[in-house]
């Protein structure tokens, strides 16, 4: 079951308990006591540290260290110069305030029971790290354009470019630029579309700059994102979630100019990232390591149509353990389906993986939908103590 827990200000997602549910649901083969690949992009045991401040933490379990987690005095200054405003904190610690609820019940407990050990701190998530990196290589294949569809039988292997994929029923799937929708949607529209658009970004460019281009993807601007033509895609009524970028200037931009689309935005929602022990996977703001846990989610609407049975919340949280793989979002439908109308129409762009029952389109489409992904995990027993 993907929704573990759903309360009015938060719910907590089990996307790793949701792609295995796809699998059996449509027949895939696998046996039960051994992981698959994309299982071990879950096995998140500690915060993401450098290297150092996980060996600490390691030593002051042992109790070999009685040092806290300060920053050292010489990054006090670049500490206060870094100071987050007022309705970031807001926001920080709106998202702490319903992380600490969520926590509070048996769910929460009864799904995230791990206790990380000073080994699991040393090892700092290598695991994953490492199996990322090679899930990632083996899945770097160029494709050429194509409009593909699934029927719906259960899960499928095709061969494109010579790479194997395994494709779950009743999709469509279109690897194209996404400024190519319409010559591919014949007018049809859809009452939910999904996107995660690839935002300017500076640390993208720097890793473009320092590795070469396939460490990065192409980036877009707010206008770029802003000529999709989402208003010829959505139907009245209907919704649009759009994964945002965490730029102060970039957000208001986007959502000053979000009329274009013709849809007005409602709410703003948060996906949390937490470890298998249930706390997030960072460090808060004025630590050393201060990656934000938390990434945004517009919602807007077009028009209003009566059909919605309930109002969607504003600031609703949502938590679960990523996926090793950048930008491998949980699956939102699961928690927006009771704000749409029975057997939605679904389109996702900048689409990595397919979803059974939806259009998706997006330059690397099947990208996480490799075989490799489904494979055997190597060692699995060490990293999941499977008997």
């Amino acid at each position: 079951m993907a929704v573990v827990l759903s309360l009015e200000c938060g719910a907590v997602i089990d996307h790793e308990a949701w792609m295995l549910q796809l699998l059996d649901q449509h027949n895939f083969y696998h046996h039960q006591k051994r992981a698959l690949n994309f299982q071990g992009l879950f096995d998140i045991r500690t915060p993401f540290l450098m290297d150092g401040q996980a060996q600490k933490i390691a030593e002051r379990l042992e109790g070999k260290r009685e040092e806290t987690l300060e920053p050292k005095r010489k990054k006090k200054k670049k500490e206060l110069t870094s100071k987050t405003s007022p309705q970031k904190d807001a926001e920080t610690n709106h998202i702490l305030d319903t992380l600490s609820a969520l926590q509070s019940t048996s769910e929460f407990k009864a799904a995230f029971t791990y206790t990380p050990t000073p080994s699991d701190y040393r090892m700092n998530n290598i695991k994953v790290r490492n199996l990322r990196t090679q899930l990632m290589e083996a899945s770097n294949v160029t494709l050429a354009r194509l409009d593909g569809a699934t029927g719906d039988g259960g899960f499928s292997t095709k061969v494109v470019c010579g790479a194997k994929y395994i494709l779950p029923p009743h999709t469509r799937y279109i690897c194209d630029d996404v400024a190519n929708i319409l010559s591919h949607t014949s007018g049809k529209r859809f009452d939910l579309v999904v996107m995660d658009p690839p935002w300017h970004n500076k640390h993208v460019r720097r890793k473009k700059s320092v590795h070469g281009s396939q460490q990065g993807y192409s980036m877009m601007n707010v206008k770029d994102i802003l000529k999709i033509p989402v208003d010829h895609l959505v139907k009245n009524g209907g919704l649009v979630a759009v994964w945002s970028t965490s730029n102060p200037s970039h957000m208001q931009g986007f959502l000053h100019s979000l009329h274009t689309w013709g849809v007005e935005h409602i709410a703003t929602w948060y996906w949390l990232k937490v470890t298998k022990a249930g706390e997030p996977i960072a460090l808060q703001e004025g630590s050393s390591h201060s990656k934000l846990p938390y990434e945004r989610v517009f919602i807007a609407q077009r028009g209003k149509t009566g059909e919605c049975p309930e109002d969607i919340p504003d600031k609703f949280v949502f938590c679960s353990i990523p996926s090793g793989i950048h930008s491998h979002k949980p699956p939102l439908y699961q928690l927006l389906k009771r704000f749409l109308v029975p057997e939605p129409r679904c389109l996702e762009l900048f689409a990595r993986n397919l979803v059974p029952g939806w259009t998706s389109i997006g330059l690397e489409v099947l990208r996480l939908q490799h075989s490799h992904f489904f494979d055997d995990l190597e060692d699995c027993s060490a990293v999941y103590n499977v008997q």
